[in-house]
């Protein structure tokens, strides 16, 4: 994964108003370094609606450079890179008419959009803006900044490779059949499906429902997966309440993505005991290990964790009352060690809140 990520704050309406601008260059799946520039727009104007979005006024960039005598410097930094952008159409348009207001011939883009691609990756999302999104990502920053809304940018991208598995920004692309945008002198085509309207037609049912139309009321829309050829039908899709609980269960792609972010379980070592409900053992492990947690099959001094679960069948027949590695967990407390003992409701709401202390 190999882009750098930019964002556009204007002082007015106009698309050539840039009064900020940010890029942020990954690679290899990792943010490595950023820039930010102050811009004074020509006319030096200021919307006081666009100041009240980005809090960016006339003072603070009346002795800060043009555009046009910025670009070499932008330029040098944005490279031959492709560029991504949130509602990408904007930014690459603010970019083009600096350009074209600054007099400097527009060089050819390359660009993406993480609107486009969060569409597509995570389709059941109600709302696609950058801010409902990193809400839902657990990404925290400061909105209407271009440097902290670049940064965003940066992370949803790469949380969408992640949850698509996918090794560079071309394979994300192929994998959502996503035409990449190309911009220039001549204007600018934005990231479209590569799918035509003609072979979407025919690859649905006769009968089905238009792509992206509701479902009709009342219906319980289903989801289904095939398995050896015959198709089961699962559980009715349910809505994720705020903290990312749905009525049939975890939220675990929620919580899977945001976890690369928020590592709540950063060097915590953790031992699963009893019957998980909520989610299977492999689930519970592999959220721990994305969350910066290890596990461990048994409870020590140096175990930070234990999440406990309903019986299992065979402490149960022993007359036990709780499980051994319980157990040595309460002993090991009642001792002054700082082992705490959750539930699997605890852990999952631990986890939620992006607790990290």
């Amino acid at each position: 994964m190999d882009f750098t990520a930019i964002d556009f704050e204007t002082a007015t309406r106009r698309s050539d108003s840039a009064c900020q601008l940010a890029a942020v260059r990954v690679r290899n799946g990792e943010i490595v370094d950023s820039a930010c520039w102050l811009i004074r727009p020509r006319p030096f104007v200021f919307s006081p609606a666009n100041i009240q979005i980005h809090g960016i006024t006339p003072a603070m960039v009346r002795d800060e450079p043009e555009f046009g005598e910025l670009w070499p410097l932008i330029q040098s930094t944005l490279g031959d890179d492709c560029l991504i952008a949130h509602n990408a159409s904007f930014d690459l348009g603010v970019l083009l008419a600096c350009l074209e207001s600054h007099d400097h011939p527009a060089p050819e883009f390359q660009y993406s959009c993480t609107r486009a691609i969060a569409r597509r990756t995570w389709p059941q999302q109600p709302r696609f803006g950058l801010k409902p999104l990193s809400d839902w990502l657990g990404i925290r920053f400061r909105h209407h900044d271009a440097l902290e809304d670049s940064v965003a940018c940066a992370k949803i991208a790469l949380a969408a490779a992640e949850d698509k598995a996918a090794s560079s920004l071309e394979d994300l692309e192929s994998k959502l059949s996503l035409s990449r945008g190309t911009a220039g002198s001549w204007g600018k085509k934005g990231p479209t499906s590569r799918r035509s309207t003609r072979s979407r037609r025919r690859s649905a049912s006769p009968g089905s429902p238009a792509p992206g139309s509701p479902a009709p009321r009342g219906s319980g829309k289903r989801t289904s997966v095939m398995i050896a050829g015959s198709t089961v039908a699962s559980h009715p899709m349910q809505s994720p309440s705020p903290c990312g609980m749905g009525a049939s269960g975890v939220d675990l792609q929620r919580l899977l993505v945001r976890a690369d972010f928020i590592r709540p379980l950063e060097g915590r070592r953790v031992v699963f005991t009893g019957v998980l409900h909520r989610l299977q053992r492999e689930e519970a492990e592999m959220l721990t290990s994305r969350c910066g947690g290890q596990c461990q099959s048994s409870v020590s001094r140096k175990t930070d964790l234990v999440v406990v679960g309903e019986l299992d069948s065979r402490t149960i027949q022993a007359g036990r009352s709780m499980s051994t590695k319980e157990e040595t967990a309460r002993q090991l407390a009642e001792e002054g060690a700082p082992v705490r003992i959750l539930s699997e409701q605890e852990f999952l709401e631990m986890i939620i809140a992006g607790e990290s202390s």
